[in-house]
């Protein structure tokens, strides 16, 4: 019996991970698309771009990021950011390191350019002195290459779940027991109102502070979700719900940026979110066994390899365009795909396909070589 009720708990833990991956999957295709000319827009009464994926894809990344946390490690803060530093401190570095190194080589073939502002911000060669300066800064969450824009979620995420389990463990030292949930809930959600006041009210934003913030209380969100609530995201009257609520929202506030922090309030931000989240996690669970579930779960799987690398796969794609008679301009920050479906379509796939494939192939070479 205890044989048959361990099987049964470990089917059920892979069954509710695929899902996950599905969900996770959806979210990562979504920051691709972000990074393209997609040509999506919001209009009155129908938000297109909102919808498709600027209202919800990071803040749904951080709350599935808040899924598994267990209690008995979050309040064992030595155990816990060991854990974390290693698996996505280090994972960054492998990133990091090589880019910022590259640099130079990176914008000599014509990746980027000298004269196109990135987010407002002109390349220039880095001396030696300025490789130093930038290897101490990807070392200290301060990492900022181009090639790597979308790693600041990475870094926002890392710090945190720091951040999560110190003040768990603090709260869970100095409250009694029966009001430490309560405490925990007032605190992060004090934090991240104090964040939003900070960008909104007083244009005061520093990068990979404010949002860290409220990525906390997000990432704290997908762990009451599912580790108290434990929501089986299969009721149809609360997806129609979820739905009103998404349309809602789109329609008067348009995208999230966390990067920036900019939203319009907090309690807007966890409705939409968890609104965004059920629709997602609803219709994981209907195709988890499907063939469009199974590639969605595997691209969740590895999501932070297609974070990391999808830019990579966009220049690859034009200059394989450019190959055939187009001409895109290859240092552009983002996708040059001009609004035309089937390029972003392209785009998309190139993001996705070359960190999947990038990613099989080293691991391959490495199970060889230990073998």
């Amino acid at each position: 019996m205890d044989i048959i009720n361990k099987q049964e708990l470990t089917m059920s833990k892979v069954k509710q991970i695929e899902w996950v991956n599905i969900a996770k999957g959806v979210a990562i295709i979504a920051v691709v698309l972000s990074h393209t000319e997609h040509g999506l827009n919001d209009y009155k009464m129908l938000p297109i771009e909102s919808l498709v994926y600027g209202l919800w894809y990071v803040p749904v990344f951080f709350i599935l990021s808040g899924f598994f946390i267990k209690e008995e490690r979050l309040c064992k803060p030595a155990d816990f950011i060991k854990g974390k530093m290693k698996s996505l401190y280090l994972l960054l570095l492998y990133f990091y390191i090589p880019a910022v190194l590259l640099h130079n080589v990176i914008l000599d073939i014509g990746f980027y350019d000298t004269t196109t502002s990135y987010g407002g911000t002109y390349l220039q060669y880095y001396e030696p002195l300025t490789f130093i300066k930038k290897l101490l800064m990807a070392c200290c969450f301060m990492g900022g290459e181009t090639i790597l824009g979308a790693m600041w979620f990475v870094y926002v995420l890392l710090l945190a779940l720091i951040m999560f389990s110190l003040t768990s463990y603090a709260l869970k030292t100095f409250v009694h027991k029966s009001k430490y949930e309560y405490a925990r809930c007032i605190v992060l959600l004090l934090l991240c109102i104090a964040s939003c006041f900070a960008t909104k009210l007083f244009n005061l934003t520093i990068p990979r502070f404010n949002n860290v913030f409220t990525a906390m209380w997000l990432i704290y969100c997908g762990y009451i979700l599912n580790q108290r609530i434990k929501i089986k995201y299969d009721n149809k009257w609360i997806l129609l719900i979820s739905c009103i609520f998404v349309y809602h929202i789109a329609s008067l506030y348009g995208v999230v940026k966390l990067n920036s922090n900019k939203f319009a309030d907090v309690i807007t931000l966890t409705a939409g979110s968890i609104a965004s989240l059920y629709i997602i996690c609803f219709f994981a669970k209907k195709i988890e066994h499907n063939c469009i579930g199974k590639i969605l779960a595997y691209c969740g799987r590895d999501s932070f390899y297609i974070m990391a690398m999808h830019f990579l796969g966009f220049k690859i794609l034009t200059l394989v365009l450019n190959l055939f008679g187009f001409d895109f301009k290859l240092s552009s920050h983002i996708a040059p795909s001009e609004g035309n479906t089937l390029l972003t379509i392209l785009y998309i796939t190139a993001g996705v396909l070359f960190p999947i494939s990038f990613i099989f192939i080293f691991r391959f070479i490495k199970s060889k070589l230990h073998k």
